[in-house]
Order: structure tokens, then sequence, then C-alpha cells
């Protein structure tokens, strides 16, 4: 006869057994669970902000399918930036992922919604001007797309869509793609005249661009950006164009020649200082020109005024004393001094 308290520990036991199964197993026991399907955006809800809405194409080409179908044919593709808009007179009912579209030239067809930037109209500028400069500053976009970033940025730039500080902003930034694109070209030492492609962009550009014969490389002309500032002055994007014009100047070997040293200085820097001094980038030029002045003057006597001493360093010294006069009485104080020193030992 089996003992009451071992029966019970033996059923006490089995049953520990079966709840640990039960704990341990949770694929068998646990309840289902159910992903919910993300919410569609009704057809009218799409129509309406569609209508109100202006696209940015942030990618290189695009397709433009004939229909609402990845499978249909493809029309063409489109180009970074190009315009398009929501075409209202297509028949097809709105789709979540389709945007019915009609180019500038009148051809019509479907893009990907979740490829490009659909947003109001009074963020398509910087949406614009944001996925592009994403591009231009990335490594892994190839030079041949940094051309066509470019080249939509100057067309949209001339189209007459936009004035005013909008304008001034959005040719200072095709300047700016501008200098990326050669500065990238020189740095890869590619050659326009093995290259088809890179020769006729450089020709579409060619009134914007120098070239130096010495060192075989292209650069942005600063007055590119300079004359942009004489002609939409105290505008409200004039100080970045300005930066730009004078991180345009292409650095020159002057060597011991106190002309050329002079008049880089006065060209970029001090310039900027004198048409901006107020500017965000007054502290930090201020701090290279004076830098620059003091490695010229802290031996007087070796300063390389020799005589007969050409007119041309005369010119310089009194330009820079001129700009330096008027620009804020803290930059003043630090550089006029050093001017004074060049002058003193280049005039006597």
């Amino acid at each position: 006869m089996i003992p009451t308290n071992s029966w019970n520990g033996s059923v006490n036991q089995s049953v520990l057994v079966f709840l640990v199964s039960i704990l341990f197993v949770p694929c068998l026991f646990s309840a289902p669970t159910f992903q919910e399907k993300p919410k569609q955006s009704k057809p009218s809800e799409l129509l309406r902000r569609d209508m109100n809405s202006e696209i940015v194409i942030p990618v290189i080409g695009l397709n433009l399918h004939l229909f609402a179908d990845g499978k249909s044919d493809v029309l063409r593709k489109l180009k970074f930036g190009e315009p398009v808009r929501f075409d209202k007179d297509s028949l097809e009912s709105p789709k979540e992922d389709w945007i019915p579209v009609k180019l500038e030239d009148g051809l019509s067809g479907f893009i990907k919604r979740s490829v490009v930037r659909s947003v109001p109209a009074k963020q398509y500028l910087s949406t614009l001007v944001f996925e592009a400069e994403k591009q231009i500053l990335s490594k892994q976009v190839e030079f041949l797309a940094k051309q066509e970033i470019t080249d939509t940025i100057f067309s949209i730039s001339s189209s007459g869509k936009f004035t005013g500080d909008d304008f001034i902003f959005l040719r200072a930034k095709a300047g700016f793609f501008l200098k990326k694109t050669v500065d990238l070209m020189n740095e890869k030492g590619i050659k326009p005249d093995n290259d088809p492609n890179t020769l006729e962009f450089l020709k579409r550009h060619q009134t914007k661009l120098l070239y130096d014969y010495s060192s075989g490389k292209y650069y942005v002309d600063s007055n590119y950006f300079w004359k942009l500032l004489e002609s939409y002055p105290k505008t409200k994007h004039s100080d970045y164009a300005g930066y730009l014009a004078t991180e345009s100047i292409p650095v020159v070997d002057c060597g011991v020649d106190l002309r050329c040293r002079l008049e880089e200085l006065r060209k970029g820097k001090l310039r900027y200082l004198y048409l901006f001094p107020t500017g965000n980038y007054v502290t930090l030029y201020t701090k290279d020109i004076v830098k620059t002045l003091n490695s010229m003057t802290k031996d007087p006597d070796s300063i390389p005024c020799f005589s007969p001493v050409s007119e041309g360093i005369k010119s310089e010294i009194n330009q820079m004393i001129r700009y330096a006069s008027e620009t804020g009485p803290r930059e003043k104080k630090q550089i006029l001094p050093h001017l004074q020193i060049l002058k003193k030992e280049c005039f006597r």
C-alpha cells in the first residue's frame, strides 16, 4: 500500500513538470499576433495633398512610366531636380504609390511617390537646394552626376521663377556646386580633352571659370560672386555670396613677391571685411589677415621693399589702408598697425 504523502508528492511533481513544459514552449501556446496594415490615404486626401504640393526629384535617373505600374513602359529617365508638376488632368484615380505628373515639354506619365519629395510650395526651394547639396558633398556620387545637378540648379536659377533673396541664394548655391564639381575634377585629374561630356560641361560654364596654365587646373572665377553682390547688394544672402567669392580665389605661390601677397589679401579676405564689417566670417578672416601681415612685418628690415620701390607695391599698400580704415573698429585696430609698418618701410 502506497503511503498517502508519497502519492501526493508524485502528483505534485507531475503537475509541476506539466506547468514548466507550458511555460517554456511559448511557440505552441502564446497568443497569435497580427501585424497592423499601414493606413492608406483616401483618394480624396491624396488628390488634395498633390494639388497643393510641389515635387522635387532628389535622385538621378528616375523612371517616368507610361502607367502607374513598375512594369509599364519607361517613357524616359528624369534628371535630378527636373521641374515636374502634378498632372491634374490625369484620368487615373489617385494611387498611394504613384503620382501622375506632367513635364515642361508636355510629356505625361507616372513616378514613384516614395522616391520623390512632395512639399508645400514655400518649402520647394529649400528642399531642392538641400537635396542638391547633399548629393554634391557626397563622396559616393559620381562626377557626371554632380555635373547634372550643377546644370539643373543653374537652369532653375535662370528660369525667372525666383527673384530677390531667393534668386541670389540660388545663384550663389549654383556657383558653390560648380566650384565643388570643378574641384573634384582637378582632384581626380580628369582631362576634358579626353572626356567629351566634361568638355561640354566646361563650355556651358566657361564665362564663370578661369584656367591656370601653370597647374593645369580650372577654378570658379571669384568675380562671378562679386558681380552677384554688386547686382544685388544688401540682400539676405549677400554675406554668404561674399564668403564664396573669398573662398574661390585660387591660392597663388607668391614667394617673396610683396605686391602679389598684398594683392591676394586685398582681393579676398580684406575685401570681405570692407564690404561686410559685421559679417559672419569677420573674426575668421581678421585672424588670417593679421597672421599673414604679422609674418611680413615682425622684422621690418626683412620687408622686401627694395629701392626703387615699384608703384604697384605702393598702390597695394594704400588701397589696403583705405579698406582697413573702413572695417569695424576692432578689426581696424588689429590690421592698420601692420599696414603702417609696411608703408613706413616702403615709402621712405
